[in-house]
């Protein structure tokens, strides 16, 4: 019986996947209904496997962006501004500047992250966990949707950004209503995603009770009139039909009623 000696592990080849295949994966398990501390996980994580899942996660986390903390809102904005926006050629601001220009000087390019910015989620949790019992103070990332919204309108960043998903979770449907970041919408965004959800510790009839018994909304904080399109999952009749009155324009309804055109 002839014995074949196994391979020192430094001749071991450990097989490579295709890119395609690794470009997959990463925007699976990103794309995944992961809580904020676990994305927060992955995002440090990702920078530490290798080059090619850095670079390709990089590119994914900045098309489809989320925002799981006041720092990272910070972060993604100093990207979106790292460098300053090209002037178009044909204005005449830009013929203006370029009399002052030296003819050497390279043209600015903008910074990747502002121009591959398609669409933003942000995560609304309320840690007292009952939406009666809660204030500003318990909803801290409410506060930054309306910083991170009005930056970005102010300043024109993220150009190609199309949809804002705002994910509630253990907050009250209301709340949506009086965020003054959404009255600052930036005017390219025509999708606004809404989805409600309350976590394990919240009965199932109560929060049946407490999305059928929502009240028809008085006074509005804000009106989207840019958006076309409204996904709405987790919220009652009432919620549905009052974002619809905030949002006049919009043509397509989809959600957990399925899909209306309107």
């Amino acid at each position: 019986m002839v014995r074949i000696p196994p391979h020192p592990p430094s001749t071991i080849m450990v097989p490579q996947l295709p890119v395609e295949l690794v470009e997959q994966i990463i925007s699976a398990v990103w794309h995944m209904p992961l809580s904020s501390q676990e994305r927060i996980t992955l995002m440090r994580s990702s920078a530490l496997v290798n080059s090619t899942w850095a670079a390709l996660f990089d590119r994914i986390s900045s098309r489809d962006v989320y925002i799981p903390s006041s720092a990272y809102c910070d972060h993604f904005i100093q990207r979106l501004r790292t460098q300053p926006r090209p002037i178009a050629p044909s204005s005449f601001l830009g013929g203006f500047v370029r009399l002052f220009q030296k003819p050497s000087a390279p043209a600015a390019e903008p910074h990747p992250a502002n121009l591959a910015c398609r669409s933003i989620t942000i995560q609304i949790a309320n840690p007292a966990v009952h939406p009666n019992k809660y204030n500003r103070a318990h909803l801290p990332m409410a506060a930054v949707l309306d910083e991170l919204m009005e930056h970005i309108d102010a300043h024109g960043l993220a150009p190609h950004l199309r949809r804002l998903s705002v994910e509630y979770l253990n907050a009250p449907f209301d709340d949506v209503f009086r965020r003054v970041g959404l009255g600052a919408l930036p005017p390219q965004i025509e999708h606004l995603e809404l989805r409600f959800s309350f976590g394990a510790e919240m009965p199932t009839w109560l929060a049946h009770a407490l999305r059928e018994k929502q009240k028809r909304q008085r006074h509005f904080g804000w009106a989207a009139r840019d958006v076309t399109h409204l996904s709405v999952f987790g919220a009652g009749e009432h919620t549905v039909q009052d974002l619809l009155r905030a949002c006049p324009n919009v043509r397509t309804l989809d959600g957990d009623c399925g899909e209306v055109k309107i």
